[in-house]
């Protein structure tokens, strides 16, 4: 029987899939989330009821966008400063995932805490001071779709078994895993000039990963050296993570993703290319176009 009830009134599936989205999700008032957000934690998190500290910070992905990666950094970061949470399975070095944790668990760990999260900007845990802090990682959408199709494809919780070309008009339709995501992007854009919000892409990691280094360590008002900023880029390259198997997912492969897949796969910009026909690059540009009209908002693609 599937699971359900109702959060302000609205129903929430969880473990749910359906013909129109082939893949496990959770479900709630008509939009895609991850199978992070369960019993547990959705009625806590989609309604609005997490007490939030005034110097938490949050970090906030669409999945597939860099989550591992800025978490990771982020807790390289810290550790130079010795602001270090408890490890366990579901941590990216010491910053836990919001959507899967217990509001219990959380509650323990000291202040200043870090979290990170794929919740949209409209779910996002807010603190009256405006003191709470952002960190919002985007990335070009034509390799953040890439990414979610051989992360759906390869993990067995989701069992998805589409086709590239099933899964890109899933995600052109807003129903990829985790939603729609021109309404995830655009909705905290919308709000990268706020002081409280750094909204920094994959892309500019990827070009220069000590500069956004430093960059994040300002906006944490944490300073670090010249020579830290360079030990921290070195742990936190794709190579460096993949080797020391960073996160839950890659420690447990043999449990989480079908045979001979991991979670770690190329890490770069521009994989799309080997993806898209000349007809999807046509209808996607397209569609990226009409979605950013207007918004200032642009992606390097390769």
């Amino acid at each position: 029987m599937k699971k359900q009830s109702l959060i302000a009134g609205k129903i929430i599936h969880y473990q749910h899939k359906t013909q129109e989205v082939p893949f496990y999700h959770t479900e709630y008032d008509g939009d895609v989330f991850t199978l992070a957000l369960s019993e547990e934690t959705a009625p806590t998190y989609l309604g609005g009821t997490f007490k939030t500290r005034n110097d938490d910070l949050l970090i906030m992905t669409y999945p597939k966008s860099g989550t591992h990666w800025v978490s990771y950094i982020t807790d390289q970061i810290r550790k130079k400063v010795s602001l270090q949470n408890t490890e366990n399975d579901f941590y990216i070095g010491g910053i836990p995932f919001l959507d899967r944790t217990a509001p219990e668990e959380l509650a323990l760990l000291p202040s200043p805490r870090a979290m990170y999260s794929h919740l949209p900007y409209r779910f996002a845990p807010n603190h009256p001071s405006a003191t709470l802090k952002y960190i919002v990682v985007a990335r070009n959408p034509k390799d953040v779709a890439v990414s979610q199709f051989n992360f759906l494809s390869n993990m067995k919780m989701f069992d998805f078994n589409g086709s590239w070309d099933d899964f890109l008009t899933l995600f052109m339709k807003g129903k990829g895993f985790g939603g729609s995501y021109f309404d995830w992007v655009l909705q905290w854009w919308e709000h990268k000039d706020d002081d409280n919000v750094l909204f920094i892409t994959y892309e500019a990691l990827k070009k220069d990963l000590q500069k956004e280094v430093g960059t994040i360590s300002h906006f944490l008002k944490y300073s670090l050296s010249v020579t830290e900023q360079q030990e921290v880029a070195a742990a936190c390259t794709f190579e460096a993570m993949k080797k020391n198997q960073i996160g839950a997912i890659e420690k447990h492969k043999a449990q989480t993703m079908k045979k001979n897949k991991s979670f770690y796969r190329k890490g770069v910009v521009g994989d799309w290319k080997n993806y898209f026909s000349p007809e999807q690059t046509k209808a996607f540009d397209h569609w990226c176009k009409t979605n950013l009209k207007g918004t200032g908002l642009s992606f390097i693609f390769s």
